[in-house]
């Protein structure tokens, strides 16, 4: 009987640090996908396309709609010529989070959604400050960084 108890105890706190790590092990991944969140706000902001190409997956699968866009972009090529296009449009951009990130984790898939406010300025003069809902899909590579696998921003109505 003492072995059986003390079998149960041990069980018990095994299972109760298992899932004490996993959930600290969730968190530090949120922390990480946020700070990935932080740094596609702040590469949009840059106008640098070399920046927002290491923020991606580069492969077939990866998608993009931006504000701006009438139609969504599948595939890497087109991601990165998306964003190539939008960053010649504007002469600035200050993205700026307003609400969120609020981030779930499930293993190496994490996804991310939040309000943004962009205030931006195209070449041709044109001024606009837009509130954006945004909604990312990342998923961790190889090395353990947090990528994009989709990025999603849309007018949100004021």
């Amino acid at each position: 009987m003492k072995r059986l108890l003390a079998g149960l105890i041990m069980l018990g706190c095994f299972a109760g640090s298992t899932s004490y790590a996993q959930e600290q092990g969730n968190q530090t991944d949120a922390s990480a996908v946020k700070d990935t969140i932080a740094k596609v706000h702040a590469a949009i902001s840059s106008l640098d396309i070399s920046k927002m190409e290491l923020l991606w997956f580069h492969n077939a699968y990866v998608m993009l709609v931006n504000p701006r866009d009438k139609s969504v972009s599948v595939g890497w090529d087109d991601v990165k010529k998306n964003w190539e296009n939008a960053f010649n449009f504007w002469s600035h951009i200050k993205v700026t989070q307003t609400a969120g990130p609020y981030v779930r984790v499930d293993g190496n898939v994490a996804w991310s959604t939040g309000l943004t406010n962009t205030n931006a300025k195209a070449k041709n003069g044109t001024s606009l400050n837009l509130p954006t809902f945004e909604s990312d899909v990342l998923r961790k590579d190889s090395d353990g960084e947090w990528k994009l696998e989709a990025h999603s921003a849309w007018r949100a109505s004021q």
